[in-house]
């Protein structure tokens, strides 16, 4: 029989395993290992007379030496006539937790699994926060230990940087309070402006042949044609970019013409929101298939362009041809537009079509039906939205046409 040893557990997990399901490791403490190589730490033991068992957690986030002190702390348990499956009783003289411990509380139990760009705030906490208070028990730092960190993110990097470090430690500490771990929240009446400087949001649109121009820019921007295709496709439907990125050809319907963007794949499910359903005006048909042949045998629709891999292309390559896009069409002497900004572009002219408020917020995907008509009202409001793209693709051949007859004085 195999022994446990961190060597083992690093050679093992994430492998075919074909051995024993379940292996001693030592005083009720057994690892559980799947075909695919996932393990799992088990503790059994007998209580009041009944065999008992219980999952402890999960390897590599449980590593062999914390599985063994959670072994240890429920034998404690049951020697005290403690039914160790209860939760462990917080002891009165135990110090408090650290900084760094509820910021790891925070990624584990919450950022992993609801923030896209939590590995972003986690690398700023490394930087400026960790190396000097993150050690110390969060319930004994006073607002003056945070002002030093802030103060010193301000010098590194600058004001807007301290004012997003601020807000977002502000958030990690809240979420411990809430769970119970923190007292006390002592930064939770600062304001960015006591640290830095708040962003100041651009509000970059095209109008009217820069709208043309826009649409040619993309055949003009240094990429890949199946880039070029999404930043068409996203011109289109107005879209959030993940809501693309992330699409499957099964989530196209050409027989109803409907988009339909699972929960799971876009923003509004936090609102309860559920799935976004657009349907598919002619323009887009064509550039969609065109870019289902390009890779007929994958499922993703906007997989990688430099490797052969059937998955969602990275969001930093999104951000990347986005920028490539926004220089060429700045180049012309047209305001420089993102990712974002042809999602406020097209809202604009839709409002100038006279399309109804809920009409055109649906088709960017925000929440309409809110409150106690969420419970009743469903409507996507699919024919509306089909007569508004349709006039929307219309428009942009139009303000193309106008583009190229144009001349425009670089600035």
């Amino acid at each position: 029989m195999a022994k446990i040893t961190d060597a083992w557990l690093r050679s093992t997990v994430g492998k075919p395993y074909s051995g024993k399901a379940e292996l001693l490791v030592g005083d009720g403490l057994y690892a559980r290992i799947s075909p695919k190589g996932k393990i799992t730490w088990v503790f059994r033991v007998s209580f009041a007379g009944k065999a008992i068992k219980q999952s402890l957690g999960k390897y590599p986030a449980m590593k062999l030496s914390e599985a063994r002190d959670e072994r240890d702390k429920r034998h404690e348990l049951a020697s005290e006539g403690i039914d160790p499956r209860a939760a462990l009783r917080i002891q009165k003289t135990a110090s408090p937790k650290t900084l760094n411990d509820v910021i790891d509380y925070w990624i584990e139990i919450h950022a992993k699994h609801n923030i896209q760009r939590w590995k972003t705030f986690a690398h700023m906490f490394d930087v400026d926060i960790r190396p000097y208070i993150g050690a110390y028990p969060i319930n004994r730092l006073e607002l003056v230990d945070y002002m030093a960190c802030f103060n010193h993110a301000r010098d590194r990097v600058g004001p807007k940087h301290s004012a997003n470090l601020m807000s977002r430690l502000k958030s990690v500490i809240t979420l411990g309070v809430r769970h119970g771990i923190v007292k006390y929240n002592v930064i939770h009446l600062l304001k960015k402006e006591d640290v830095g400087k708040p962003v100041s949001r651009k509000k970059g649109r095209q109008r009217d042949e820069g709208i043309g121009a826009l649409w040619n820019a993309i055949d003009d921007a240094p990429i890949h044609p199946s880039n070029r295709n999404f930043l068409r496709i996203m011109f289109i439907f107005a879209n959030r970019a993940n809501e693309l990125r992330l699409a499957k050809k099964s989530d196209f319907d050409f027989k109803r013409n409907l988009w339909t963007v699972p929960e799971e794949n876009n923003k509004i499910r936090k609102k309860g929101g559920g799935e976004i359903v657009r349907p598919i005006p002619k323009m887009a048909q064509e550039i969609l298939r065109i870019q289902f042949s390009y890779y007929p045998e994958h499922e993703i629709v906007f997989p990688p362009v430099n490797i052969d891999q059937d998955r969602p292309m990275s969001p930093s390559v999104v951000v990347a041809v986005g920028v490539k896009l926004a220089d060429r069409i700045a180049s012309l002497g047209y305001p420089r537009t993102t990712n974002h900004d042809m999602r406020r572009t097209a809202r604009n002219v839709w409002e100038e079509m006279g399309v109804k408020h809920k009409v055109g917020e649906i088709m960017l995907g925000h929440v309409v039906h809110d409150g106690v008509t969420s419970n009743y009202l469903d409507y996507h409001y699919i024919p509306e939205q089909r007569v508004c793209y349709e006039k929307w693709c219309d428009y942009i051949q139009q303000q193309v046409l106008r583009a190229e007859n144009k001349v425009v004085v670089n600035i």
